[in-house]
């Protein structure tokens, strides 16, 4: 499992930590890699990699099965589109514009923030279906590649410029 950020308190670190614990209680062998950041902690299966350079992040997210991000303050979240674009499944906090791609049961799941418990059950489902995390990721995929890349920017600009055009017309 991938998290990614460098505000690590804001971004919910704290939180995925103590959600991890609990999952390494059924999935032992569970891994968490954290990248951007360098939190002072020590749990096992654990590792923390720190800032790295921006060319060196989509290593990170091709090696991971799920990308996590528990955050407690997002209006949307770049991190979100590249996991999708990554193919990996997201479970993230139902807050901001989050839940408007991030769909439970579809591509990943939300939760509320600081829900730990709730965090920890999404994590342990996930972790332990590999064909979930699959669908899940070729689902987030999709989506983005439907809804944020510049051609489908382009397309939904072409339709309302010619919607306002023939309106324009009609008066």
């Amino acid at each position: 499992m991938l998290f990614l950020g460098v505000a690590w308190e804001r971004k919910g670190g704290p939180q995925l930590v103590e959600a991890f614990k609990k999952v390494r209680e059924t999935l032992p062998n569970a891994t968490l890699t954290i990248v951007g950041c360098s939190p002072e902690i020590d749990v096992k299966n654990c590792t923390i990699v720190g800032r790295i350079p921006l060319d060196q992040v989509n290593q990170y997210y091709q090696q991971a099965s799920v990308f996590c991000l528990p955050t407690r303050l997002e209006p949307f979240g770049i991190v979100f589109i590249e996991a999708f674009n990554n193919k990996l499944p997201i479970i993230a906090s139902n807050i901001g514009a989050i839940p408007d791609f991030v769909h439970s049961g579809e591509n990943g799941y939300t939760v509320d923030p600081d829900d730990i418990t709730a965090l920890a059950e999404c994590l342990t489902i996930l972790l332990s279906n590999p064909k979930m995390c699959e669908e899940f990721g070729s689902a987030g995929y999709q989506l983005i590649k439907n809804r944020y890349t510049w051609e489908a920017t382009g397309k939904r600009l072409r339709k309302e410029i010619t919607q306002h055009l023939t309106n324009m017309k009609g008066n």
